[in-house]
């Protein structure tokens, strides 16, 4: 029986997280900053019914498609981005800010005639969002900026693994733009990962995989009733894409070109802010796919990275390291079963490779015996919870009783015998299948040997008995 198969999809994501870094992914869209004015709030302005904010902080953080770059930056992979910003000052924070982050940024027009895209929020006391001011220009591209891009993206789309569309309708996204992007992709057997708007649905036909909220999702399809499998094989069959459908605390549903439909039911957290979260699941996305996952596992680690980003505030980012924290923490369970043994049963808890570890719950029977047996790089320790139980090892016999513990070096051939009914805890190192070695099979104990072992320690056992009353 393999009984780390429970932990094998977790691991092939983990070992996915790991190749990030030797990843190149070029990002197309709409780039924006994100400002956050903090104050408190203790009056009504005498003026007018409004909330006196005394301000305290700024925060500028990158927006839309930076910040999908910045999320995919933070996890190791080296991105290129193309999209346009104002010459003004809040233009030069944001270029300053992804040059910071190991972002290329060649492919950014700075454009006289259009302000940078500002998402400006002020934030009172508990973080909670009094105002949004937004600073925009969402008119068309000139064609001379459209050209500039897509003689970038002829360059680079041969040096990539992914191509990311973030969409935010501040006028990047174009059918003569992103459908040449589009088609460059395809003839260079690029992956195309987009997050767009539904206006724009029409712009997306062949790409890889894209990835709607709900809301966005039913606009696309035309279909105002919650019909999920109606919504997700609509958008599919339009646009001959793969999709991801995030459903907020429902999940995420994917929606595969082969007619499979995979629903992943999202853990329940308390939601915090859910900006950026539409970033940081297209940026996992993107990276999972060109890390040879499927899109069953892309789509789970997405949900687990859009899990982890909704219980932070503000246009929030996310680590490799908190995404391997979440996926060991969902795992304690993963291999959680029964297994019966001729001396018993073993109740497994948890088994990681990864990190080393086994966890297990031996319920031993009197008068039954595990089979002399060793591993060669197992190390493990059993601790007596419940009953007596005789361990032989090391060439000696030792009687374990509640609250003893005993470490079986690798090597080290033993076998225990239950004296009473018991409960052993075992924490070893990670256990495989085919590092068990056994000189004869598990069982009960021969009658006639089990009656000396209980003639000699009939005082423990005694003892034993009348303590439990």
């Amino acid at each position: 029986m393999d009984l780390t198969k429970g932990v094998s999809k977790r691991e092939s994501i983990l070992n996915a997280l790991d190749s990030f870094s030797s990843k190149k992914i070029l990002v197309l869209g709409d780039l924006m900053l994100d400002k956050y004015l903090y104050g408190d709030v203790s009056r009504i302005s005498p003026e007018a019914p409004v909330q006196v904010v005394k301000f305290t902080k700024e925060a500028n953080v990158p927006g839309g498609a930076a910040n999908a770059s910045y999320n995919m930056s933070l996890l190791g992979a080296k991105i290129f981005i193309s999209g346009i910003i104002g010459e003004d000052a809040n233009g030069s924070i944001l270029l300053d800010q992804l040059k910071k982050s190991q972002i290329d940024t060649e492919g950014v027009i700075i454009d006289k005639k259009r302000c940078t895209t500002i998402k400006q929020r002020i934030i009172g006391g508990n973080n909670q969002q009094l105002l949004r001011i937004d600073y925009e220009e969402t008119s068309k591209l000139s064609e001379e900026n459209i050209r500039t891009i897509i003689d970038f993206v002829k360059v680079k789309i041969k040096e990539v693994d992914a191509l990311v569309i973030s969409d935010y309708g501040k006028g990047l996204v174009s059918k003569e733009l992103i459908g040449e992007a589009i088609n460059l992709a395809n003839e260079n057997k690029v992956p195309i990962i987009v997050d767009g708007k539904p206006k724009n649905l029409d712009c997306f036909v062949n790409a890889t995989l894209i990835t709607p909220n709900l809301k966005e999702a039913k606009e696309m399809a035309n279909i105002d009733e919650d019909n999920i499998e109606l919504i997700g094989n609509k958008i599919m069959t339009k646009l001959n894409s793969n999709v991801f459908i995030t459903r907020g605390a429902e999940g995420i549903t994917l929606f595969e070109k082969n007619g499979k439909m995979t629903h992943f039911p999202a853990k329940k957290v308390k939601v915090f802010d859910v900006t950026g979260a539409g970033d940081v699941v297209v940026a996992v996305s993107a990276l999972g796919m060109v890390s040879e996952l499927d899109l069953y596992d892309t789509a789970e680690l997405a949900n687990i990275a859009g899990r982890i980003v909704v219980q932070k505030p503000g246009t929030s980012s996310i680590t490799l390291q908190e995404i391997k924290e979440s996926i060991l923490a969902s795992e304690v369970n993963s291999v959680r079963q029964k297994v019966d043994k001729a001396w018993g049963s073993e109740d497994w808890i948890v088994n990681y490779e990864r990190s080393n570890f086994c966890g297990k719950r031996l319920l031993l029977k009197k008068g039954h015996q595990c089979s002399i047996h060793f591993h060669l790089e197992k190390n493990e320790v059993f601790y007596i919870n419940k009953g007596l139980v005789l361990i032989q090892a090391y060439n000696q016999e030792k009687l374990l009783k509640p609250g003893d513990s005993l470490l079986i070096e690798p090597g080290t051939k033993h076998r225990y015998i239950g004296l009473t009914d018991a409960e052993i805890i075992e924490f070893s190192s990670h256990h495989k299948e085919d590092d068990s070695y056994r000189d004869e099979p598990s069982g009960r104990v021969q009658e006639e040997l089990f009656n000396e072992y209980l003639k000699k320690y009939s005082e423990e056992i005694k003892a034993s008995i009348n303590q439990d009353g």
